[in-house]
């Protein structure tokens, strides 16, 4: 009898075990993939992902201390002063990465499985934003209904409770946008051409800046600015779209980005920059999002040609695993800061000014690092391992045009 009752009690433990193993794989997994990065990864694109997320964290750590009558001159220093553009900078990577997905599988299928792309994106943004935002519901206890913006990525349109949702918004409408753009404009220019296309939409985007301007008259305040130009996808999409382009190169021309020595690769993101600066002087309501796509633009063009030293060192130092992060800490800084700020001023209200900045600020870097690192392990990986899976199926039933890695996420 009792050796019956040992057998039945291990019976029932083995699935226990079989679950946790299966946990702490997953976790194991997770973790591995957050320090190591896959063959063909580009270490350049990795640093300019990690000065993106530090340049916005860096300006709402600094208006965090503003907003507390701690405004510092530091706040016209470059990294500060500037820190909002690391959005644009967000939107070239994501425009490149994911066009090179769209142009690979329209070169080689002529078609794009629109379901299956919406679904591979799907799983590496939505497990974690719709995580933080039930977070988000629960911990503000406002009515549901404040949070349908945010449900269904409109907060670029509509009042949101995702604090930099909109951008996310921003994106989410761009992966709708770009291979129904693709696959229409593919009915009357062939793929090759199809640059044109993209090089016309940067070009009129000023134009609907323009009017959306004039159809608002008079005094026309920042809080204006940014709920009419700012955050729309049809009036800030510059930086998309020139991602984008340099996708369509990198896949129908890939000779342009060949390696080049230092001094004749910075030729021409050297010349993008001025063009754009100039712009910039001339408008900067109507350029300004033109200029930083140029600017960005150009500083994508020379890391994907880079084989310097810069490369040597991005890829020995640890930008990679900051760079995975950046989605966690993207979403999660504004919370942490908000938290974390009130206390590093009334710690440090004896010294204040500068140094109460200074030390507070590897908190306001590391803090968000940290929370992002549990959420990648635990909430990302799971779902991007899931989703490796399915696309490993796929490829052995042949319905999967390969991807080259750093592409791939």
């Amino acid at each position: 009898m009792t050796i019956n009752r040992v057998e039945s009690a291990a019976v029932k433990t083995l699935p226990r075990i079989a679950f946790l193993s299966r946990i702490f794989a997953i976790i194991r997994t997770g973790a591995h993939e957050l320090v190591t990065p896959p063959a063909g990864n580009v270490p350049g694109l990795d640093v300019l992902r990690s000065l993106a997320i530090v340049l916005v964290v860096s300006g709402h750590f600094y208006g965090e201390f503003a907003d507390r009558g701690q405004a510092l001159r530091i706040g016209k220093f470059p990294l500060l002063y500037f820190a909002w553009t690391g959005v644009d900078l967000f939107f070239v990577l994501s425009g490149y990465l994911i066009g090179r997905q769209l142009w690979r599988e329209l070169a080689h299928r002529h078609s794009i499985d629109v379901g299956r792309f919406l679904l591979r994106r799907g799983l590496r943004i939505w497990p974690f934003y719709f995580a933080f935002l039930a977070w988000v519901a629960v911990t503000s206890h406002k009515a549901l209904v404040a949070y349908l913006p945010d449900l269904f990525f409109l907060s670029n349109y509509l009042p949101n409770q995702v604090s930099g949702g909109w951008s996310l918004s921003t994106e989410e409408q761009f992966y709708i946008f770009v291979p129904v753009l693709l696959l229409t404009a593919g009915l009357f220019v062939p793929v090759r051409r199809q640059y044109v296309v993209i090089v016309a939409l940067l070009l009129m985007l000023p134009l609907v800046r323009y009017l959306t301007l004039v159809a608002h008259p008079g005094a026309f305040t920042p809080d204006m600015f940014r709920k009419l130009i700012q955050l729309p996808f049809h009036t800030h999409s510059d930086g998309l779209l020139a991602g984008l382009l340099i996708s369509w190169v990198s896949v129908l021309k890939p000779g342009f980005l060949r390696p080049l020595p230092f001094w004749r690769n910075i030729i021409l993101p050297s010349t993008m920059a001025v063009v754009g600066l100039a712009l910039r002087s001339v408008n900067s309501r109507l350029f300004g999002f033109s200029a930083l796509a140029l600017i960005f633009g150009g500083l994508t063009v020379y890391v994907l040609r880079d084989r310097s030293a810069f490369t040597t060192l991005a890829n020995r130092s640890g930008f990679y695993v900051l760079s995975r992060l950046s989605y966690g800490m993207y979403l999660n800084h504004f919370a942490v800061i908000a938290f974390a700020a009130p206390m590093i001023v009334a710690v440090t209200a004896h010294i204040g000014g500068y140094w109460s900045f200074f030390l507070g600020y590897p908190v306001a870097i590391l803090a968000p690092m940290l929370v992002a690192a549990v959420t990648f392990i635990t909430i990302e990986s799971p779902f991007l391992q899931l989703r490796d899976r399915w696309l490993a199926s796929a490829k052995r039933h042949g319905t999967l045009v390969q991807t080259k890695p750093h592409a791939a996420r």
